[in-house]
């Protein structure tokens, strides 16, 4: 076990961005990080919620209480598919709404990696897509030798207790990702050593089950020059963009299995072509600038400035 957990991708945010942001713009604020509880609310403050959780999580329902979304003065999204999805279920009024994507910190050389081997990543939860690309690693194995995959991904993400209550359920998939060829099994990364691993990665395979609303793993690992092997579930696509690789979600997993398999062995036949790394080099370029740390916390002065002004 790590002496220090890594943080997950709410957290990572959250401490990146106010940790930057000037004391003053702050003061007569009160942030309120994606739990919907009346008793997070401060009077005399402008209160702001940063939700970072999907529609359909229970810590988000309280927004189907019009008194405590009337005690609310905004409420910030960080994709326009989450807007969608809350303003569709929750009628909540647009005049208090905003839209700012998250980020991630900048990777110096992300396109110098090791070629005599495809390297391809993991990186999320085992409820997102492990068992998937898991049958699919075998069903490469039967094509080709030329890859091996780590795979970081464990229930103690979320704390001990978590863990506990949690890890029988995904322990047999652990354990069979031991026993498949090609497969490394990582277990919990720091975040620092999955950073690392993105920079010697081609490939970010993940065949995603689970409606992102964002998706910090799939940010991080196009700044760092990895082509993205994606579904199209949730806000995936806007987070992503024309840069990815996609498979339309699939709930029938073996036709979805079939689908992923062909695609991410297409994508493996081509990650060292020329096109590939100018499609690469752009996509590097974009996220390192218009997805970063700076980028985002010019767009939270600005809507901070106007909540002073804008709040009711």
């Amino acid at each position: 076990m790590k002496d220090k957990l890594p943080l997950g991708g709410s957290e990572l945010q959250w401490n990146a961005l106010f940790s930057r942001l000037p004391a003053e713009l702050l003061k007569n604020k009160n942030i309120i990080k994606s739990i919907c509880d009346s008793r997070t609310l401060v009077k005399d403050k402008i209160n702001i919620l940063w939700e970072q959780l999907s529609y359909d999580q229970p810590n988000v329902q309280n927004l189907r209480d019009r008194k405590y979304v009337d005690q609310l003065d905004w409420i910030v999204f960080n994709s326009h598919w989450s807007y969608n999805q809350f303003r569709m279920r929750f009628q909540i009024p647009e005049y208090k709404t905003r839209v700012i994507q998250n980020f991630t910190s900048s990777f110096p050389h992300p396109l110098k990696k090791d070629n005599s081997k495809i390297k391809l990543i993991y990186t999320s939860t085992p409820w997102r897509g492990l068992a998937i690309l898991m049958r699919t690693v075998e069903m490469l194995n039967e094509k080709r030798k030329d890859f091996e995959v780590d795979i970081y991904s464990s229930t103690l993400l979320y704390g001990s207790k978590f863990d506990e209550l949690n890890r029988k359920k995904y322990q047999s998939l652990f354990d069979k990702c031991e026993e498949i060829p090609n497969i490394n099994y990582k277990g919990l990364g720091t975040n620092e050593e999955i950073r690392e691993a993105l920079m010697k990665s081609h490939i970010l395979a993940y065949p995603c089950i689970f409606e992102e609303t964002s998706c910090l793993a799939a940010i991080e690992a196009m700044a760092a020059g990895c082509k993205v092997v994606t579904t199209n579930y949730g806000a995936l696509p806007e987070t992503c963009g024309r840069f990815a690789r996609y498979i339309c979600f699939e709930p029938h997993a073996q036709r979805m299995i079939d689908s992923y398999t062909e695609v991410l062995n297409e994508e493996m036949d081509n990650i060292f072509s020329e096109k590939t790394r100018n499609s690469l080099q752009l996509q590097v370029n974009h996220y390192n600038s218009e997805w970063s740390v700076k980028t985002r916390l010019k767009e939270w002065e600005v809507f901070l400035g106007q909540a002073d002004t804008n709040s009711t």
